[in-house]
């Protein structure tokens, strides 16, 4: 069965991370944090930020991080750092009945269900970080270009922040 669109999970909620009360918890999908050498002495810093409030599944944050180490692979000869920053700690609950053939005819009593926990998500306010990327000055353009496809698999409430770090 297929995911429900992202627009359906995107408005932020109450946050629901009390794991002592959830029978069957959902695990992240994020494999992986960080990537790289966080030691070096970098030029340049790359982050992804978010422009507004949003929410963010863990299945859309391990797609960034895929498409990033896929492109960094091909690109990128020197050292670099990269680190996915959210974890998703919000638990996101699905409706069974809402989701399937006829649901236009749900019960009025069903209306507010509470829902079984169906996936992970992370709580963005606007301006937070998503993924930032440390570069030397020769790999930057390269390394823009990997944080630009790694931005297409996240929401569109997001923008490139290119900062200069090193001395």
């Amino acid at each position: 069965m297929s995911l429900r669109p992202a627009r359906n999970y995107r408005a932020i909620q109450r946050p629901y991370t009390r794991l002592e009360y959830i029978k069957s918890k959902p695990y992240s999908k994020i494999q992986k944090f960080d990537h790289g050498d966080p030691n070096e002495d970098y030029d340049y810093e790359i982050r992804i930020e978010s422009t507004a409030p949003f929410q963010v599944r863990s299945n859309a944050l391990e797609a960034a991080r895929m498409a990033a180490v896929s492109q960094i692979r091909k690109r990128i000869a020197g050292p670099y750092f990269m680190k996915v920053v959210p974890y998703p700690h919000h638990i996101l609950r699905k409706h069974a009945m809402a989701g399937v053939h006829k649901a236009e005819r749900l019960q009025k009593g069903m209306r507010l269900a509470f829902g079984k926990p169906d996936a992970r998500a992370a709580q963005l306010r606007a301006g937070e970080t998503i993924m930032l990327m440390r570069v030397k000055a020769e790999e930057l353009e390269q390394a823009r270009y990997v944080m630009e496809v790694a931005k297409i698999k996240l929401p569109p409430m997001t923008r490139l922040v290119v900062e200069r770090i090193g001395g």
